[in-house]
């Protein structure tokens, strides 16, 4: 069992090591591809995961105690760009050490997806340190307004009262974004050449969620707008009559991998999936019980 542990780590290893490689090698940097198939993975801690899915760019799972993913990505110019925050500060530092570890001191930027904890949790951590986070100027209202009621919808879903999770949501601090742009202009920020958008299509799952694209690796980070599963999910601010409007302005964007805030499908056909989720959704709904 030992030998079989021990040779398990050397291929995890070898895998991390052949992503970090692909990041830095001058013949695949400036096409940056990335797939929706993991290539690697890398455990943090217990509960969270970076998940290689090309060429410096990661999904970052992390299970609190449901599952949600943020992304991590390496630019041209060394800057790693978070679409997304983990749920928690201390999960975000983290990341934030593997990163030093691994690559040394680097500027990092966070793009904050939405008001809800799976969206910013981790900002206290990068303004501690000194990172710039992004976020909406109605993200930054909607925290102020209903953070509190979010927080307790949250913890309706953790019934156990011994939970280490239930402490944690009920500890957490929110922590507004310090870079805020008008929500309907969106966001474009450029690294070494490479661009970052920030796209809102609308309300969605909540009023304020944004996309995150990076053009230049065709990856699309949907956040909650996104549905990996069968089930819309949480409903209790969606916006049902303009959700899938949303979807469809995002369609044409080229893409190789869709990263939702929920689940384990990385493929571009997510937006077909959340579309079809949507519409069996309401088509249930609109049946006599």
């Amino acid at each position: 069992m030992i030998f079989h542990r021990l040779v398990l780590a050397l291929l995890m290893l070898g895998s991390a090591f052949v992503c970090e490689v692909a990041a830095e090698d001058s013949s695949v940097a400036h096409e940056r591809k990335v797939a929706p198939a993991v290539t690697a993975e890398i455990a943090l801690a217990p509960d969270l995961h970076l998940l290689c899915i090309g060429a410096g760019a990661y999904v970052v799972r992390h299970d609190c105690p449901f599952l949600c993913n943020s992304v991590l990505v390496e630019m041209p110019d060394g800057t790693f760009v978070f679409g997304g925050t983990p749920g928690f500060p201390e999960a975000a530092r983290l990341v934030l050490d593997w990163i030093v570890r691994e690559h040394g001191r680097r500027p990092v930027v966070a793009i904050d997806s939405g008001y809800h904890f799976d969206n910013l949790g981790g900002n206290g951590a990068f303004i501690e340190a000194g990172f710039p986070v992004y976020g909406s100027d109605l993200t930054v209202r909607l925290l102020a307004e209903r953070g509190e009621r979010m927080r307790a919808h949250t913890l309706g879903f953790i019934p156990d009262q011994s939970s280490p999770y239930r402490a944690a949501h009920t500890a957490l601090r929110f922590v507004p974004p310090d870079h805020v742009f008008p929500i309907g202009d969106g966001l474009t920020l450029r690294f070494g050449g490479e661009e970052v958008r920030v796209i809102y299509p609308g309300p969605t799952q909540a009023p304020d969620k944004v996309a995150i694209y990076f053009p230049g690796r065709r990856l699309l980070y949907g956040s909650c707008m996104i549905l990996a599963g069968d089930r819309p999910g949480n409903l209790a601010e969606a916006d049902l009559d303009h959700w899938g409007d949303g979807i469809r302005l995002l369609q044409p964007l080229a893409v190789d991998a869709v990263v939702a805030a929920h689940g384990a499908r990385l493929d571009p056909g997510l937006l077909q999936n959340t579309l079809d989720v949507l519409a069996g959704h309401v088509a249930s709904a609109g049946r006599a019980p």
